[in-house]
């Protein structure tokens, strides 16, 4: 890979005891298919009877390269799964931020496990720490009602990225589509869910996405339903704008390049994170606790105030009775049955249906998983010998909307460098200059409001299984956004930009390099893209009501991104929690 061979192979013990730790189905394929590559993948790729372990660095060099650029999408997601864990451990961070300490560990005494508990009955049950779970949890506890939460992840600690990947983020970061390109698809697995690890950035709806939300549903979200609620999560979650000194140095040249070419309507983005001392690390965890995630903004004085939080805990079995829902649920103590009055399913878009399916929930369980909607998003790096990023100050903390594009949103974005290396497209001595030159590199990113959907099926305890295809037209758009972001890193100064694209001349030097791209060249199969903000798979009007009550059944209802009848254009944790805040105000209402 165009590193030293002891470095190489040092890393590739690690990697393989890396593999060891995927889960299922990963876990067992990642052995199977390094020995398929290493043995058959040079006869297949370079007409050569040879193994992998034995090519020259020549042949080592081109092997990957055309691997990696290889039209068949599913050989490139075989590439990318093993040579994940070796890139993790050739770019691995070597100082990892001090762990702060987290608030609930004050209040450990009422985090209890099942066992625990002398009365297993609650008046609601919620299944989900995040966005969806945490703010009903939150309202109903200080109203004075006995509520549990359910999380299936533990708390995040400060670990290396990758470690966070693996700990607290679903499936371990490699959930993913394959269908007509690879798009992994990102969500949260922690006692706070995503918003432990996502960016911070909290935007309300687009008016133009309200309007679409009422055509779907006769309900008059565009006439500003939910606002109350949003201005109390945006109180709760100290909302505000960040300072200009804690701008990153990715976004500076960005606005610098963007102003350069006549672009001059950049914002800042507000943020969850009042006291940001700007580590860069927003979705790796933040290093000083500044980031007012559920965990922090609800769950602490929800449990000080008696909720019952269930950490690595997963419910296994759910059904509704006359009087009441009764939940099993398997944790670190064993199995156990807690009862409610009503259940609250927050478990995130793509675990939601599972449980509304397995478990024959409502009338409309058979909707459930269809419509799945995400955010396709993906990144470009720019090279600026001169200068030296160490990954300071807000990843993304200015965003921009193309007039000419408005299905898509440019927001900053920075990766540590054990974390970039797998999402390369460059194999062999690129790779190895790339990382080597990370130092020196900026980025900034976007995301496309998309036109697809797909589904999400799961099948017992499988983890989901995703079925989405990128849109022709969506692909086209993020294309046209791609080249805006490199042209204006060519206008600050750049001397080489890296489009996140294979089987296209992805590494231009110049501007006039640059031009010879078109948008129409950047269909779906070439895209390296992940998709962000998972939605749809319950909507209202369709699995739920406008209530957020599921179809047919009289005490379970939904809060996540699930219920989204389309996108709501923007990042979209504000909104879940506005929707969260109203659910409680209705279940407060029923159980008295």
């Amino acid at each position: 890979m165009g590193m030293p061979a002891s470095q190489v192979t040092d890393a590739a013990q690690r990697a393989w005891q890396r593999g060891s730790r995927f889960d299922n189905p990963f876990r067992t394929l990642y052995p199977l298919l390094a020995l398929l590559l290493d043995f058959a993948g040079p006869f297949f790729i370079l007409g050569r009877l040879n193994r992998v372990s034995h090519l020259s660095a020549g042949d080592f060099d081109r092997f990957f390269d055309r691997m990696m650029n290889h039209r068949f999408t599913l050989f490139r997601a075989i590439l990318a799964l093993l040579l994940g864990p070796l890139m993790e451990m050739l770019t691995e961070e070597k100082n990892v931020p001090p762990n702060p300490p987290h608030p609930l560990k004050r209040v450990r005494p009422r985090v209890v496990h099942p066992k625990e508990i002398p009365n297993n009955e609650f008046d609601v049950v919620v299944i989900g720490s995040g966005a969806g779970g945490a703010p009903v949890a939150w309202d109903l506890t200080r109203r004075g009602f006995r509520i549990a939460i359910v999380e299936k992840g533990g708390f995040a600690e400060m670990e290396s990225a990758p470690r966070i990947l693996e700990k607290h983020y679903l499936l371990q970061g490699m959930s993913a589509s394959l269908y007509g390109g690879i798009t992994l698809v990102m969500a949260g697995s922690a006692v706070g869910g995503t918003t432990v690890v996502n960016s911070g950035t909290c935007l309300r709806p687009l008016p133009e996405c309200l309007e679409r939300w009422e055509e779907l549903t006769g309900i008059p979200f565009s006439s500003g339903l939910l606002d109350p609620w949003m201005d109390l999560a945006e109180k709760r979650i100290g909302v505000s704008k960040p300072s200009a000194a804690i701008t990153s140095l990715s976004s500076k040249i960005f606005q610098k390049g963007l102003s350069a070419i006549g672009r001059n309507e950049v914002y800042p983005l507000p943020r969850n994170a009042p006291d940001c001392q700007g580590s860069g690390r927003c979705c790796f965890l933040c290093p000083t606790g500044a980031k007012l995630g559920t965990d922090r903004a609800f769950l602490v004085e929800a449990v000080e105030k008696g909720m019952s939080l269930f950490d690595r805990s997963r419910a296994i079995q759910i059904s509704e009775k006359e009087n009441g829902v009764i939940v099993e649920i398997e944790t670190v103590d064993g199995k156990k049955l807690i009862r409610s009055k009503q259940l609250v399913l927050s478990a995130g878009a793509l675990a939601t249906p599972g449980l509304i399916r397995r478990n024959r929930l409502g009338s409309h369980g058979s909707l459930a998983g269809q419509n799945l909607k995400i955010h396709p998003a993906t990144k470009v790096l720019a090279y600026f010998p001169s200068l030296s990023n160490n990954g300071h100050g807000v990843p993304q903390g200015l965003g921009y909307r193309p007039p000419e594009l408005p299905r898509v949103t440019l927001e900053g974005i920075h990766l540590p460098k054990s974390v970039i290396g797998p999402m390369l497209s460059k194999a062999g001595k690129r790779f190895a200059w790339w990382i080597s030159q990370s130092e020196h590199l900026v980025s900034f990113g976007l995301f496309v409001r998309d036109r697809q959907t797909g589904r999400v099926q799961q099948f017992g305890d499988s983890p989901p299984w995703i079925h989405y295809r990128l849109h022709p037209d969506d692909a086209k758009e993020i294309g046209a956004g791609l080249l805006m972001i490199a042209e204006a890193f060519f206008a600050a100064g750049a001397e080489r930009v890296l489009l996140p694209a294979v089987d296209l001349p992805n590494e231009p030097a110049t501007l006039h390099e640059l031009k010879k791209l078109r948008p129409e060249d950047f269909i779906p199969r070439r895209l390296i893209t992940s998709g962000f903000h998972p939605q749809g798979t319950a909507g209202i009007s369709r699995v739920v009501d406008g209530d957020l009550r599921l179809f047919g059944s009289d005490r379970i209802s939904v809060c996540d991104a699930s219920v989204f009848p389309d996108s709501p254009g923007v990042n979209p944790m504000v909104t879940i929690m506005g929707l969260s805040l109203r659910l409680a105000e209705r279940l407060a209402q029923e159980i008295r």
